[in-house]
């Protein structure tokens, strides 16, 4: 659960720029998860990250 806060937190400082590239980067097979409201895409990568850990 901590390394979700300091994603998060990660995610919150970067610009909206930033955080589409760091998306289309780090989730290729979800090119849409970076593209919407920048608080909506944070959800969306802190959702794809809980699914992960959950496998």
């Amino acid at each position: 659960m901590e390394e979700l806060l300091k994603l998060k937190d990660k995610l919150e400082k970067m610009t909206s720029a930033e955080l589409y590239e760091y998306v289309k980067e780090n989730y290729p097979e979800n090119p849409d998860a970076g593209l919407g409201k920048k608080k909506l895409v944070i959800r969306r990568v802190l959702n794809l990250e809980r699914e992960k850990m959950n496998k």
